[in-house]
This record gives C-alpha cells, sequence and structure tokens, in this order.
C-alpha cells in the first residue's frame, strides 16, 4: 500500500474514523468523571545497607546486597507483624462497618485480621529504588485522610518491627551469655585453683627465670668437673710416678727450696765428716758431733722428702673426692634442671588454661556487653525519609490523560477499523482496483466530463483526445 492509496482510503471512511473516535473519547469522559476518586499518599523509607567484605572486612555495599536487603524489607512490610499491628493500632477490626462487611463477605467464618490485611495487601504497593536503598510504600484509598493515617501507620509499624527483630533476638543472646559468662567464670575459677596447688605443691612462687639460673649453675659444675677431673689425672700420674722413679725425681722434691738448702747442708755436713774421718778417730767428739749431725739432716731431708711425697699422694686423694663430689653434684643439679623443667612446663600448661579461660570470659563478657546494648537500642537500620501526607488530588482517574489516551486508542482503533474493511470489502475507485477485481487489462481511462481541457489517457500510450463536447462540434 503506497502513500496515495493510505489517504484515499482515510478520505472515504472519514466518518467511520471520527465515529469510532467520538465514540472512544466519549466513553474514556464518562469513565474518567464516573470512576471513584483514588488517593495515593507515599511514604519513603530510608534503608541503611550495612555488608561485610569477605576479604578486607570492611564495610562494602555491592548491588547484590542492597537488592536482597531491600527484598527482604518489602517481605516485613507486608507480613502479618507490620499489617496486623496498622489494623490494631487504627482500631479497623472494631469499626461496626467493617465487621458487618466481614460477616457479609465470609459468612463469620475466619478471623477479621486476617481478611482485612488481605484486603489492604491488595491496595499496598512497596517499591524498592532502583539505585539508592529506600523504600516507597503507598496506600491507595478513596479517603485520602484514611489512606494517609494507614500509610504513616504501616511506616511506623515497620520501624517498631524492624526495632523488634534487631533487638528480640539480642535479648535471647545476652540471656544465653549470661548463662555462658558464669560458666566461664567457674572454669577460669578452677583452673587458677590447680596452678595455685601445683605452685605450692612444687615450690615454684612464680613463673620467673629459675630455670635460667638452675642451668646456669649446671653449666658452672660441668666446668668444675671438667677442671677437677684434668687436675685428678695430673695428680694420679704424679703419684704413679713416685713409685715408678722415686720421690727425689719429682719435680715438687727438686724444685723444693727446703728440701735443696737440706740437701745443700748435708753435703757440706758429709765433707766435712769425711774430713774428720780421715784426721780423726772415730771416737773423737768432733766426728761423733759432725756423724750426728749429718744423720740429724738426713732425716730431716728425708722427713721433708716424705712430706713432699704425702702432700701429692693426698692431693691426688682429694682430687678424687672432689672429682666425685662434684659428679655427684652434677648428676643432682641436672635431675634438679630436669623436674624443673618438667614442673614448669606443667605450670606453663596450666598458666596457658588459666589464660584461655581469661579469654574466653573476657570475649563472653564483650559480647554480653555489646548484645545489651543492641537489645536496648532505640534504633534500628530503618528511618523515615518523608511520611505520607495528605493528597489535595487523587493519583486516579486523570480526566485530561484518559481524554488523551482515549483519542489515541480512538484514533488507532479507527484506522484499523477503516484498513480491516478495506482489506475485507475493497471498492473500485481506480484502474488498479479495477485489474485487481476483475483480472482484465485496462486500455484507457476516461477523463472527468467536468474538464474542457485535452488530456491523454490514463493507462496507456494513445493518442491524446478532446473532450466529447468539442469533438461533436468539430
Amino acid at each position: 500500500m503506497h502513500l496515495g492509496m493510505f489517504f484515499r482510503i482515510l478520505r472515504a471512511r472519514w466518518a467511520l474514523i471520527l465515529a469510532i473516535l467520538g465514540i472512544t473519547l466519549g466513553t474514556a469522559a464518562i469513565a474518567s468523571f464516573t470512576m471513584p476518586k483514588v488517593y495515593s499518599p507515599t511514604a519513603v523509607m530510608f534503608v541503611d545497607v550495612k555488608a561485610l567484605d569477605p576479604v578486607l572486612g570492611g564495610a562494602v555495599n555491592s548491588p547484590q546486597s542492597v537488592r536482597s536487603t531491600l527484598a527482604t524489607q518489602v517481605e516485613i512490610i507486608k507480613s502479618d507483624r507490620v499489617i496486623h499491628g496498622v489494623i490494631r493500632q487504627l482500631g479497623l477490626d472494631k469499626r461496626a462497618e467493617i465487621q458487618e462487611a466481614w460477616r457479609k463477605d465470609t459468612n463469620g467464618e475466619g478471623e477479621i485480621l486476617d481478611w482485612l490485611a488481605k484486603a489492604m495487601l491488595t491496595r499496598l504497593s512497596v517499591t524498592p529504588s532502583n539505585e539508592g536503598s529506600t523504600l516507597a510504600i503507598v496506600y491507595e484509598s478513596s479517603d485520602p485522610k484514611g489512606a494517609t493515617d494507614v500509610t504513616n501507620a504501616i511506616a511506623q509499624k515497620y520501624l517498631e518491627a524492624t526495632l523488634s527483630l534487631r533487638a528480640g533476638p539480642a535479648r535471647q543472646s545476652a540471656a544465653y551469655f549470661e548463662e555462658q559468662i558464669a560458666e566461664y567464670r567457674n572454669r577460669l575459677k578452677t583452673a587458677r585453683a590447680e596452678m595455685s596447688a601445683f605452685q605450692q605443691a612444687h615450690g615454684i612462687v612464680a613463673m620467673d627465670g629459675r630455670v635460667d639460673i638452675e642451668n646456669q649453675r649446671l653449666q658452672e659444675l660441668s666446668t668444675q668437673l671438667v677442671q677437677i677431673q684434668t687436675l685428678t689425672t695430673e695428680s694420679r700420674s704424679r703419684r704413679a710416678a713416685i713409685g715408678r722413679e722415686g720421690r727425689e725425681s719429682m719435680p715438687e722434691v727438686v724444685q723444693n727450696p727446703l728440701v735443696q738448702a737440706l740437701k745443700t747442708e748435708l753435703g757440706r755436713a758429709e765433707a766435712r765428716l769425711q774430713e774428720f774421718s780421715s784426721r780423726l778417730g772415730s771416737n773423737h767428739p768432733q766426728y761423733l758431733s759432725a756423724q750426728a749431725e749429718v744423720e740429724a739432716l738426713r732425716s730431716r731431708l728425708n722427713a721433708e722428702i716424705d712430706k713432699v711425697s704425702r702432700s701429692i699422694v693426698a692431693n691426688a686423694t682429694v682430687n678424687l673426692q672432689r672429682e666425685s663430689e662434684i659428679r655427684a653434684a652434677l648428676d643432682a643439679q641436672r635431675a634438679r634442671v630436669l623436674r624443673l623443667k618438667k614442673d614448669y612446663d606443667q605450670l606453663a600448661g596450666l598458666q596457658r588454661e588459666v589464660d584461655e579461660a581469661q579469654k574466653a570470659l573476657d570475649l563472653v563478657a564483650q559480647r554480653l556487653t555489646q548484645t545489651n546494648i543492641e537489645s536496648h537500642a532505640p534504633q534500628s537500620n530503618v528511618s523515615i525519609l518523608a511520611p505520607a501526607l495528605q493528597p489535595s488530588e487523587p493519583s486516579r482517574p486523570k480526566p485530561l490523560l484518559n481524554m488523551v489516551v482515549g483519542a489515541f486508542v480512538g484514533l488507532l482503533l479507527g484506522l484499523l477499523a477503516a484498513l480491516s474493511i478495506e482489506a475485507f470489502k475493497r471498492p473500485v475507485r481506480n484502474a488498479d482496483d479495477l485489474l485487481q477485481a476483475v483480472a482484465v487489462p485496462v486500455l484507457a481511462v476516461l477523463p472527468p466530463s467536468a474538464t474542457r481541457r485535452a488530456q491523454r489517457l490514463i493507462g496507456s500510450t494513445g493518442p491524446t483526445i478532446a473532450p466529447p463536447n468539442l469533438r461533436l462540434g468539430n
């Protein structure tokens, strides 16, 4: 269909199009002025959406978390807890006309609260924002004041419900933590008592550096044992040398000043005795005196050498005894250190139990304080951003808009009706219509008789002819 044909159809069917347009406009006007007026006050709620980042742990608001939170809030607003609370607050279930309507509709069966809540939900719409975290609560009614009261009551009950949903579990958690804190206190008391009893039983005053001191003492005894073992070995070698090489060959004897002095004096006395023996007789007083002096010096020398030898043997014996004593002390100190380490390890375990019990008690006390604060918190994460105001104009019907929509729909229906009639019952208006109707080629189209101008035949390439009256005149 080309544009010229479309305009010819409009020119031919204009009466039908205008009739349908008029009927549609009239229907829209009648409906607009006869329909009951509906008022739709709106209350806007703000929801503080807080989510935790699983990686960083900070607060982050992802679109998914915001949408899921707002969807949950919509369910809370439409729940029986909120709707029933609104009904009770406004006393709708106590009104005689509503009770009469409920009896007429349900024959008195069921609960009037459920019946009213179902009716209110059909008029209630809650719309979350696309970009933010707000909710629009809209309640429709023919009474503007009643609709405003219901909308504001729903917003208020929604606030109370969110606060109750937040504080109720917090109260239950607080009661649970109060029971737990008594148990953890008993655990801490028991752990401390066990630790104190262990300290008293093993004589441990405090967790100090006693083990380090005992370890240092053990190290000192080990050093002393090594030193005394060296001395014992040396003294044992000297004692063996006395029996093997003689007493006079010992360094202590050779290097002893008194022994050397006695040996010198003995040599001198023996020289004098030898001189007296060559000159004097054996019974001469000088000879006898010199002989007695030699014997006395030799006796003193032997006594001194014997004394030095005995000191070497005694020193070896003392070193052996000291080695034995130090070894025993070392073994005792080693056992003491091991026992102390064992005791301190057990004490450290008891101390860890005390610390863990104290830490658990502190955590439970912290959670108890937090839940107590949450259970008495006067605010929730929801607040009224804009309360509902009583509307001065109804939200529907809107006559002007309805008339515009009716005109558009009527014009569209008229065009569809005209085109439909043309499609099912097409008249012959030109050569193309005739060709499609009878399927016979059109040889020529005569021009209208009202014109006096010569015209070419339409639909063929024949010669130009004059109007009939001109041809007859020639």
